[in-house]
């Protein structure tokens, strides 16, 4: 059975405005950074910059290119429409060198020619045979006039390359000889057949073509311009010498000034252009989830991995010895003593609190690494981490595209390197409690003092009885009631009371050591989830909303 991923929903071509979409690509081209081809980002990020100068100009002005190769007859062209003999006409090759611009109407047009680069600007204030008593639908027109796309000259093919992106409109100019030029096809019209709305082709010369000559040419054009990828192109046949085609042109002209959407178009297009080569790289797979349970078998691991289970243990029984040296009965409780602290020996005594809380007042990481004396992970706890932190990679890059399952990985990969050295620090820098204690503490030691005070009093009572005795000092008087000396009842009661408080202490202390334990679990977990949340689920998530934000914004720039 083939695996199969599942995709979000297409956008619909055409619904959208182009600010909006010129908007999405940004954010696509900005979401996209370090993950996506640079190229395409680049061209991405010049079409919203060169989209934003466009817009803040004239919306009154429509720019239309002629371009085409030399000989085409482009010039000629130019100049009938214009009615003016501006682009000189010759045999040597390339024939056009510089662009010209022919302006219709009283709209300023300084600023976009200034934006153009045309060094020679012409605007046209009289009737042409373009113009007939309508001639104020042209008004707003920017003609130009490309140098040669195919010139021996660099600097003229440069020219046409920036203008070619400029432009509102493009008129391709194509003799009936050389419309099937490889150079224009895969260097202007396959790149472009997104354009097509914007673009017109003009087969020029057709006053040299017998009828069915000329309609078999229309015909392979076309035909050529559809396999290049555009839907339904517009081609003409024109001939500046017998006037074919002039009114159908000026028609296509017209019509393009007079909606004053053309350069709307265009950008649309350019932003068309671009974010399908992105979508490609980007794809269009739905968003990968963490599941929680993924995320806590890694805490699971890590906590395996960073010793908490010792760590804890040593917790409860650092409270329980501490418990007994403050609380236990005083004759006994010297023997603990001999005893080394269990978090001393894993150096997480209070020496080591200090560090941790150095650690955790630190806002950088010049902080030095806490030295703690934990047991190493064993392989098969390194295994078990290695297998969790991999179960979420694969989790979060499942189904997407190269470039975006690279990039979780790498982001994962480049913290997972330090996660070791991460572990120990948040274990140091837990605060484990064992710094305080409770204040019952304080009470029953000042109990257990004071009943072994009672207890040494009676003893010394019966001592004192017994001295005098042996050396017949006489009687030292022992008072006491129901036949029982107050001496022994201090002595034996002291004793008793104070080891029975220290048997209930010592309850009180396992139950207290428990929570004591469990607390401390909990503050270690918590610092763990930290670590996972930063070391991997944060970088993996930050990579899948990066990844949603540019494919989503991608759909809108696409729309």
């Amino acid at each position: 059975m083939t695996e199969t991923t599942e995709t979000v929903k297409g956008p619909v071509r055409g619904a959208t405005d182009v600010l909006t979409k010129i908007d999405a690509l940004e954010k696509a081209s900005a979401a996209g950074q370090g993950r996506l081809d640079p190229v395409i980002l680049s061209e991405a990020n010049q079409i919203v910059d060169r989209a934003g100068q466009r817009l803040r100009m004239s919306g009154e002005l429509t720019v239309v290119a002629l371009a085409g190769a030399t000989g085409s007859g482009k010039s000629s062209l130019f100049n009938a429409m214009t009615g003016l003999d501006l682009a000189a006409i010759g045999t040597r090759r390339p024939t056009s060198s510089m662009p010209l611009a022919c302006v219709w109407g009283e709209e300023p047009a300084g600023e976009v020619l200034n934006w153009l680069g045309i060094p020679r600007r012409h605007q046209v204030q009289h009737r042409s045979s373009l113009e007939d008593a309508q001639s104020e639908d042209l008004d707003g027109l920017i003609l130009l006039d490309l140098p040669d796309h195919d010139s021996i000259e660099v600097e003229h093919r440069l020219i046409v390359d920036r203008l070619v992106e400029l432009v509102d409109m493009l008129v391709w100019v194509v003799d009936p000889q050389k419309y099937a030029d490889a150079a224009l096809h895969d260097r202007y019209i396959k790149p472009y057949a997104s354009h097509s709305g914007v673009m017109v082709f003009a087969l020029n010369h057709v006053d040299k073509l017998t009828p069915d000559q000329r309609k078999s040419c229309l015909n392979d054009l076309e035909r050529l311009l559809k396999t290049d990828g555009l839907k339904a192109p517009t081609v003409v046949a024109t001939s500046a010498v017998s006037g074919d085609g002039l009114d159908e042109v000026r028609g296509l002209l017209v019509k393009r000034v007079s909606n004053k959407r053309s350069a709307r178009e265009r950008l649309a297009a350019d932003v068309d252009r671009v974010a399908d080569r992105m979508a490609k790289q980007c794809g269009t797979a739905k968003t990968p989830e963490i599941a929680e349970a993924e995320v806590t078998e890694l805490v699971e691991a890590l906590s395996d991995a960073s010793g908490l289970p010792v760590v804890v243990d040593a917790v409860r029984r650092s409270y329980l010895q501490r418990a007994q040296a403050a609380t236990g009965w005083p004759l006994t409780k010297w023997i603990g003593r001999f005893r080394p602290d269990p978090l001393r020996g894993l150096q997480l005594d209070e020496v080591s609190r200090q560090q941790g809380k150095a650690l955790r007042k630190s806002a950088t990481s010049e902080v030095a690494s806490a030295r703690i004396s934990l047991p190493a992970a064993t392989p098969v706890q390194r295994a078990r981490m290695d297998s969790a932190v991999r179960t979420i990679t694969d989790r979060a890059s499942a189904g997407l595209s190269r470039p975006w399952a690279d990039s979780v990985r790498t982001q994962i990969r480049r913290r997972e390197e330090s996660l070791g050295d991460e572990l120990d620090q948040a274990v140091a820098r837990t605060d484990l409690g064992n710094t305080t204690n409770p204040g019952w503490w304080a009470a029953a030691k000042f109990v257990q003092w004071l009943l072994f005070l009672v207890a040494l009093g009676g003893a010394a009572w019966l001592l004192a009885a017994l001295v005098a005795r042996i050396a017949d000092a006489g009687e030292v008087p022992l008072p006491g009631a129901g036949g029982i000396a107050y001496a022994w009842i201090m002595l034996v009661g002291g004793a008793a009371l104070g080891l029975g408080l220290a048997v209930l202490c010592r309850l009180a202390a396992v139950s207290g050591a428990a929570r004591r334990a469990r607390a401390a679990e909990q503050a270690l977990r918590s610092e763990l989830e930290k670590v996972a949340d930063s070391h991997v689920v944060a970088p993996a998530r930050a990579e899948l909303e990066a990844y949603s934000t540019c494919r989503d914004t991608l759909a809108i720039a696409r729309g």
